[in-house]
């Protein structure tokens, strides 16, 4: 029997957040993506299994997502910290198994790790790292 494929949420949906649910797609993963701008998701609803016009940072929401069934729910608000630590917090309080943020600094960090299991990706800096380790 084949392996059901993976269900992913990618709040914002800027640069990074769409690179990231257009790869996880490629990769044959479901993904939900969620943007307040209207051309953010336009610009990637054909190749999603779903794609919103929506505040990810509202608890109404993110209720309708169905997060604690998704894999994983990436985080993605650019330099909105108050807007990503509110979707943070909904997020865990509705369950979801895996929640992923992308950290604008280190005091954004801190205060997304004190909510509890959240995981910080500092996109520069991991793409950073991954070119110069694969540059020898």
């Amino acid at each position: 029997m084949a392996e059901k494929p993976s269900r992913f949420v990618v709040i914002g949906l800027g640069r990074f957040g769409s690179a990231l649910a257009k790869r996880l797609t490629k990769h044959g993963h479901r993904v939900t993506g969620v943007d307040i701008d209207e051309d953010a998701v336009q610009a990637v609803e054909d190749c999603l299994a779903n794609a919103l016009v929506a505040d990810g940072a509202d608890e109404e929401v993110l209720k309708a997502l169905d997060l604690p069934n998704a894999t994983a729910v990436f985080i993605s608000l650019g330099d909105h910290a108050n807007r990503s630590i509110v979707a943070t917090m909904f997020a865990l309080e509705l369950g979801a198994q895996r929640v992923i943020v992308k950290g604008i600094d280190a005091l954004h960090a801190k205060i997304l790790r004190k909510l509890g299991k959240v995981e910080v990706l500092f996109a520069e800096e991991a793409m950073a790292r991954y070119v110069a380790d694969h540059l020898v």
